[in-house]
C-alpha cells in the first residue's frame, strides 16, 4: 500500500488543541427547512483530519484564516483564505491541518443523501469566494445559540447561512420548468395548490412530479409546498402588519388553529412566540 494510499483511510481528528463553536440541528429547527444537519467554525490545529471515503451527506468548508490542505483531483493542495472545498456525498474527501500552522475554517454540513444531494458533482472541488459573510452569519447563529436560542432570530441567521453557503455551491441545478413552477406557486401562495394542479401546470403525471420533486428538492411536491408557505409566514410575521389569523389567511390556510399546528411543527414554537422572539431580538 502506497503512502498515498495509506494517508486516506478512513479518519475522524479534531485534536486536543482544536477549538470548535457548532449548532447541531437537533438546537436549530430552522436547520429543516434548508436540509442543514450541522453548522459550525473550526480553529484547528495539528492534529485535526479528516478523511471521508463514501461521506453520506455534502459538505460546504471555508479557510477563514491560516492554512491547511484539501484533496482535489487525487492531490493534496493547500487551502488559503478564501478558498471554499465542497464535497457531495458518496465520493472520497480529505482534509487536514498542518504542522504548527494554525487553520481557521467554517463549514455546513448538510442532512442531505445520494439520492438527493445539495452539492451534485463526481468529485469534490475548490472554488475562490470572500469568506466573510458566512462565517459572520454562522458566528452569529453560535452567539444567539449559546445566549437566547430563541428559535425566531436563530431561523434568521439561518435563512442567511443557507443563502451564502448556496451562492458558494452556485445555481442548483434545477430543471428550469420546476424553477417557474415554484415562482409561480410562491407568487400566489394562497391558493389552494394541489398535488394534481401542480402537476397539470407542467403537463406531467402527479407520480412524475413526485419523482421529479424528490430528484431536485429532496422532498415531495406538498412538503415543498409547506415548506415555502411556512417561509412566507416568518417573513410576514416579523412585521406587526398581520395578525396570526391573517397571516393565515395569505399562506392559503383557512384558520388559525391549523396553521398554528403545522408552523409549530416546522419551526418548533407557535406563530406567537415566534413573532415575539422577534420583537425582543429587534429590541436589544
Amino acid at each position: 500500500m502506497s503512502e498515498f494510499q495509506i494517508d486516506l483511510c478512513e479518519t475522524h481528528i479534531i485534536g486536543s488543541h482544536t477549538h470548535e463553536q457548532m449548532v447541531g440541528k437537533q438546537a436549530c429547527q430552522a436547520f429543516a427547512l434548508h436540509r442543514i444537519g450541522l453548522v459550525g467554525i473550526s480553529q484547528a490545529q495539528s492534529p485535526f483530519r479528516f478523511v471521508r471515503q463514501r461521506p453520506a451527506t455534502s459538505q460546504v468548508l471555508l479557510c477563514l484564516e491560516g492554512w491547511g490542505m484539501i484533496l482535489v483531483e487525487n492531490e493534496w493542495r493547500r487551502c488559503t483564505p478564501g478558498t471554499a472545498y465542497l464535497t457531495p456525498p458518496g465520493v472520497l474527501h480529505a482534509y487536514r491541518a498542518v504542522e504548527e500552522v494554525p487553520w481557521t475554517v467554517c463549514w455546513v454540513a448538510y442532512d442531505d443523501s445520494l439520492e438527493q444531494p445539495v452539492i451534485i458533482g463526481e468529485a469534490p472541488r475548490q472554488v475562490q469566494v470572500d469568506p466573510q459573510p458566512l462565517a459572520t452569519v454562522i458566528a452569529g447563529l453560535y452567539r444567539e445559540y449559546i445566549d437566547q436560542a430563541e428559535q425566531a432570530a436563530m431561523q434568521q441567521w439561518t435563512e442567511l447561512i443557507a443563502l451564502y453557503a448556496q451562492r458558494i455551491i452556485g445555481p442548483e441545478r434545477q430543471e428550469r420548468r420546476l424553477q417557474q413552477l415554484w415562482e409561480t406557486v410562491n407568487n400566489d401562495i394562497s391558493n389552494d395548490w394541489t398535488g394534481e394542479e401542480l402537476a397539470a401546470r407542467l403537463g406531467i403525471s402527479g407520480e412524475q412530479l413526485r419523482r421529479l420533486c424528490q430528484q431536485q428538492l429532496g422532498q415531495s411536491p406538498m412538503k415543498y409546498l409547506a415548506l415555502l408557505r411556512m417561509r412566507r409566514a416568518m417573513a410576514l410575521l416579523s412585521s406587526d402588519s398581520y395578525s396570526v389569523e391573517q397571516v393565515a389567511w395569505r399562506i392559503g390556510y383557512n384558520n388559525a388553529f391549523a396553521f398554528s399546528t403545522a408552523f409549530k411543527r416546522h419551526v418548533g414554537v407557535s406563530p406567537s412566540t415566534y413573532r415575539e422572539q422577534i420583537r425582543r431580538s429587534a429590541s436589544r
